[in-house]
């Protein structure tokens, strides 16, 4: 392939890309050189507004194509234009491109209306918290290699973590007794080398034998605090260091295949971040308050509640209508409820937040019933 004009000036993104995932900086990669093929290979220096809106058009009309014929999917085509809309931004500020407009990372702005008619948001399949359950507990235990997977799965649904963070936990990172996961972005494949102290969710608690007892399984064998959590194969039968560490999994594909072996069961076929889904479906159905809200998303990895609602967990057609049966049935008031009306009639709740809307009508609700009471009486 002919060197291109903007070869340097990529490969200057690329170290400056460096802080993120390897995977993330290569799906923003794949998208510079789809515009730059599509722009002719022509040098950036030369870009004009028209010319992104064209491929921001391309791109769409894509959305109408069936994929045999280059139709492109709904994710790829919001990612693409939210990868290029973000190059730009970034070559904007760069020494030869300042004189470029301003509006071209706006160009990559997707048309609202018709992008409702053609790319409708797609729903990630997972699994409910009782099909989790199932995947689980039907998972072969007989081998050392089937516990070890099995305690993969289970610790999933425990924490949320991601593929690559799971496969590469050591013994140390797992901490029983605190009920926690330590995700140390310097020595695991954890996304953009983040680091936190995960707590394993409430509402799980039914995975935590399979993880605990692998872990007892493996210190009977010898293993020490900086071996692998899950090794590999040939490791897993007898602890063969004895002055090195026994060295986490290099790929996902164990728990790739252990997700695969467990949702077959179910007659599905579920990733390993199915699992996130489902415990953000979960913590929809537990969390009572903002703030719990709130540390659900941060136990899950995320800077804020934006990322988990937009991303993760989706209500599916079937849950919303149960759900909506459900509305006024309820005659009880939980404990959060009342301190949430409490929090009202004292003014420390912010007007108009969904959580002032809640106690409001609330609130009104219990005054409703106590004038009815007080016209009986």
């Amino acid at each position: 392939m002919a060197p291109s004009p903007n070869d340097r000036t990529i490969h200057n993104w690329q170290l400056y890309a460096g802080r993120y995932d390897v995977k993330t900086t290569d799906a923003h990669l794949t998208s510079i050189r789809d515009f730059e093929m599509f722009y002719g290979c022509n040098c950036f220096t030369k870009l004009r507004d028209q010319d992104a809106g064209l491929y921001r058009n391309w791109l769409v009309d894509r959305g109408n194509l069936q994929p045999d014929k280059g139709g492109l999917s709904s994710s790829t085509i919001r990612h693409r234009a939210s990868h290029l809309a973000s190059f730009f931004n970034w070559l904007l500020k760069q020494e030869g491109y300042r004189r470029l407009s301003p509006n071209i990372p706006d160009q990559f702005d997707l048309p609202k209306r018709q992008m409702a008619k053609v790319l409708p948001r797609e729903n990630k399949a997972y699994p409910t918290l009782e099909e989790a359950k199932a995947m689980v507990d039907s998972m072969p235990s007989t081998t050392r290699l089937q516990r070890r997977d099995r305690a993969m799965v289970a610790l999933a649904f425990l924490t949320a973590l991601r593929a690559g963070a799971l496969v590469t936990l050591r013994l140390k990172h797992l901490n029983v007794e605190a009920q926690t996961v330590t995700q140390d972005g310097t020595e695991m494949r954890a996304k953009n080398g983040k680091s936190l102290v995960v707590q394993w969710f409430p509402g799980v608690e039914v995975f935590e034998p399979f993880v605990t007892e692998w872990k007892a399984e493996l210190e009977a064998l010898g293993f020490n605090p900086a071996d692998a959590l899950f090794p590999d194969g040939k490791h897993i039968r007898r602890r063969i260091y004895e002055d090195e560490a026994i060295p986490p999994l290099r790929t996902n594909g164990p728990i790739n295949q252990a997700f695969a072996i467990a949702s077959a069961v179910i007659g599905k076929a579920y990733s390993p971040h199915s699992a996130r889904h489902c415990l953000k479906a979960l913590g929809d159905q537990l969390c009572d308050s903002a703030q719990e809200r709130k540390a659900w998303s941060l136990n899950m990895g995320h800077e804020s509640e934006v990322i988990t609602n937009t991303h993760y967990g989706k209500m599916t057609s079937e849950s919303r209508m149960q759900t909506l049966g459900q509305v006024g049935k309820n005659v009880g008031v939980s404990d959060n409820d009342i301190e949430l009306m409490l929090k009202y009639t004292l003014n420390e709740l912010a007007p108009g937040t969904p959580e002032h809307n809640r106690a409001k009508k609330l609130v009104r609700q219990r005054e409703d019933l106590r004038d009815e009471t007080s016209v009986i009486e």
